[in-house]
């Protein structure tokens, strides 16, 4: 989920995890209730798929987004948003964004042009646009609306679930649920059934399924059961580089970038379905516990990191009916704090640290402003009360 091309090698694997990790509550009392939230898995058609960038590659692909349409994409922004546009042999057109993350309505008008055939709208760290606006705009102009739910699998904005305004919807299951691979491309409107999919390979199913339960070991989710585990997955790797050493056959398994915190868009993973691991997690978690959770954590370091003199929420509060994806701290000098963070352990996303660079600060100064100055920190729902105390004491004492 990491947005920094640093040099990683410089600093510490974070301590505890930047994303959700596998846990025996996790799954627990899954019931018919606990799994109907409000969600975009609520559109009336969708596909799992491997990533949020495959689902924005394959939205565009389906809308028929072809070489030189232009696509218009929020000034704040990773890179995942915009390499679909290029896949698609587009031009992206970036729009300005306000320094609270809500759109500028007046300056996408002022954007469309006759080659204009579809708008992104991103709900930043799970706190939902008002797209009531931008919805007439795009009717207006016959232009696809594709919602990013990427960091907005759930919630709802004045009675409208998250997903259900766009022509389509993605988003990224690995943000929400552990999994190693997952993402979601949903439409309320447009059916999705034309749209061919593979399987992912045995061997990359497998290696889903033992990332997943040797990332939940390695941050000790699984108790004193972890050890037994662990020991059977040392087995397994024996038995592994021994078939192959006897067999003198050499086994490969790529995965999609987005898995291992890579970037870009990696054209052999955009039409592939999510593993069956990752896939039978999302459907066995327990969702009313990931939103609960989610809050209740965000409304403990907001209390926790309100009084700082240096820094400040990004939002003054979280909104009824919004599931945060993390916690965005506004740091008036983060040069000063982001390595000291980054080396005690402390998991940090900057999403959007490197902005394409036609967003200059003469451009776009809050896009440039956010991008430069605020941290995001977990809030999900694996978290303990040990790592959560924790990661405020250290956040609070570093920035201070």
């Amino acid at each position: 989920m990491s947005d920094n091309k640093s040099n990683l090698t410089e600093y510490l694997t974070p301590l505890i995890p930047l994303a959700p990790v596998l846990s025996v509550k996790s799954l627990s009392f899954v019931t018919s209730k606990t799994k109907k939230q409000q969600s975009i898995l609520g559109c009336s058609n969708k596909l799992q798929l491997t990533s949020g960038r495959a689902a924005i590659a394959i939205a565009l692909e389906h809308a028929g987004i072809a070489k030189n349409d232009e696509v218009l994409v929020p000034a704040y922004h990773c890179e995942s948003m915009i390499s679909p546009v290029h896949w698609r042999n587009a031009t992206p057109v970036f729009y300005k964004i306000n320094i609270n993350t809500s759109i500028n309505v007046d300056n996408i008008i002022l954007n469309i042009t006759p080659k204009t055939k579809a708008i992104i709208v991103t709900h930043y760290f799970g706190f939902l646009q008002e797209l009531t606006s931008i919805r007439a705009v795009c009717n207006e102009h016959n232009i696809i609306l594709i919602e990013d739910c990427a960091h907005a699998f759930f919630g709802s904005l004045n009675n409208q679930v998250v997903g259900s305004i766009g022509d389509y919807a993605i988003a990224s299951s690995m943000k929400f649920f552990p999994c190693y691979d997952g993402g979601i491309l949903a439409s309320s409107t447009r059916p999705l059934g034309n749209v061919n999919l593979k399987k992912p390979t045995l061997i990359f199913q497998i290696k889903a399924f033992f990332n997943i339960i040797e990332r939940a070991i390695y941050y000790k989710r699984f108790g004193i059961a972890g050890k037994g585990i662990n020991a059977l997955l040392k087995v397994k790797e024996w038995l592994w580089n021994n078939i192959k050493s006897v067999s003198g056959e050499h086994y490969t398994c790529n995965s999609p970038a987005s898995s291992d915190g890579g970037y870009g868009l990696e054209e052999d993973w955009i039409h592939k379905s999510t593993s069956v691991a990752s896939n039978l997690i999302i459907k066995q978690s327990n969702t009313k516990l990931i939103i609960e959770k989610r809050v209740e954590n965000y409304q403990k370091i907001h209390e926790a990191l309100s009084g700082l003199t240096t820094a400040h929420p990004l939002f003054t509060k979280i909104e009824n009916g919004f599931v945060p994806l993390v916690f965005p701290l506004y740091v008036d000098a983060p040069e000063q704090s982001f390595d000291v963070l980054k080396k005690q352990g402390i998991p940090i996303w900057r999403f959007g640290e490197y902005l394409d660079k036609q967003i200059t600060e003469a451009f776009c100064p809050n896009s440039t402003a956010l991008s430069a100055h605020v941290f995001q920190f977990p809030c999900h729902q694996e978290l303990t009360n040990q790592e959560l105390n924790w990661m405020i004491i250290t956040i609070k004492k570093t920035i201070k």
